[in-house]
């Protein structure tokens, strides 16, 4: 008879657990295949991982970590089971089975943008951005194009052959109006630019004396509407004046005496550069004669593309107010880099112009007076110029915050 069957049933019962624990304690003490030591016989099994033939060659062992192709294999068995029994031990890292990720990019920001005027101080933040870096410290590409006609720029933004145009806030609503899905995202100039400049040797004193003499322009929205309004504020209309398109060639027309007056050119640009021709003129400003405080220089982007471009316009306005600032802290260096930028600005006429547009600089162009443009429309509409009133939020945005 065995023990165990000698055993009475409550003894059986007490040893039991003797018994587990005893096979668990010899269990713990067998050491598995992946820890043994280099010397153990037990071949490493293998992997069931990998789709390749097993005489293929992987790519993770094909070199060496010196570049070099390994020798041949031991023909020793022992040999090949100890490499094995090492191979099981290291873990190869998995970054080490595959190439590098590759470094992404960074991303590129692509704009074009069309200028209002020919190149101008005016457009200082512009030039400066791209000349002292911080476009690209932005990521943005800039492309400047000057219009052939300045009438142009924002059409083409409407249109969708540019991302980006430069013109004036009265000029926006009248577009707007007009069913162009334009909007502002930024502001150069935060204060009017628009006025009627007359040789001072002329006879015309004040804004009556016009009647019956010859306005030349070149933006439509500086007639209409504010020459219109000019007019008006002193009695009279549009008709009481003949009126001629003469694009760009303001200085000559007015030095050949071929108008009597120029509308719209920029205040802080023509009369230097009439000066350097010799020509001394006196200038009557658009806001002090009936027409509401307005931003004189302003960025217009597509409405119905702007949410694809907000990225990219936003850190190009965040450019354009690190330059702004730069410039007005330094504005001798800044004009130095603008000339460089732009030699064809190199003039006194021009240095003249630099002195009169630093302190119209928008340090944030972003930023926008909500207020004013509403107060604006009211009153195009009130004077009808406009035939509806289109609420701020399509007529003017601050990309960064929406």
């Amino acid at each position: 008879m065995s023990i165990c069957s000698m055993l009475l049933p409550r003894q059986t019962a007490r040893l039991r657990p003797l018994m587990v624990a005893g096979l668990m304690a010899a269990s713990l003490t067998a050491v598995p295949a992946w820890a043994q030591a280099p010397d153990a016989k037990t071949p490493p099994q293998p992997s069931q991982e990998n789709d390749l033939p097993a005489d293929a060659p992987s790519e993770a062992s094909s070199l060496t970590t010196d570049g070099e192709t390994p020798s041949e294999a031991p023909d020793d068995p022992a040999a090949i089971s100890d490499a094995g029994a090492v191979e099981a031990i290291v873990e190869v890292p998995s970054v080490a089975k595959g190439s590098p990720e590759p470094i992404e990019p960074p991303p590129t920001r692509e704009l074009h943008l069309v200028l209002d005027w020919y190149p101008s101080p005016q457009h200082a933040a512009l030039f400066i951005a791209q000349a002292h870096g911080e476009l690209k410290r932005q990521g943005v590409t800039l492309t400047l194009t000057t219009p052939a006609d300045p009438s142009v720029p924002a059409k083409l933004v409407a249109a969708d052959r540019a991302d980006l145009a430069l013109g004036r806030e009265p000029q926006l609503h009248m577009l707007i109006d007009q069913g162009l899905p334009l909007v502002r995202v930024a502001t150069l100039i935060d204060t009017p630019l628009s006025s009627l400049i007359v040789r001072e040797d002329s006879e015309i004193t004040k804004l009556t004396e016009l009647a019956g003499k010859t306005v030349g322009y070149a933006f439509e929205d500086s007639v209409d509407p504010v020459l219109a309004t000019m007019l008006k504020h002193h009695g009279m209309t549009l008709d009481d004046v003949t009126l001629e398109n003469i694009d760009f060639a303001m200085v000559r027309a007015l030095a050949e005496k071929r108008v009597d007056a120029v509308m719209g050119a920029p205040r802080n640009v023509l009369p230097a550069l009439l000066a350097q021709e010799g020509i001394t003129s006196r200038r009557f400003l658009a806001e002090e004669h009936g027409v509401p405080r307005h931003d004189g220089l302003v960025l217009i982007a597509n409405r119905d593309r702007l949410d694809a471009k907000r990225d990219d316009i936003k850190h190009l306005l965040a450019a354009l107010e690190e330059a702004t600032n730069w410039i007005i802290n330094h504005p001798e260096e800044a004009w130095a880099l603008l000339i460089g930028q732009e030699p064809g600005l190199d003039s006194e006429a021009n240095q003249q112009v630099w002195a009169a547009t630093l302190r119209r600089l928008a340090p944030s162009p972003a930023m926008l007076n909500s207020d004013r443009y509403a107060a604006f429309e009211a009153f195009l509409k009130e004077q009808a110029f406009i035939d509806e009133d289109t609420p701020v939020a399509r007529l003017a945005v601050d990309p960064g915050s929406t």
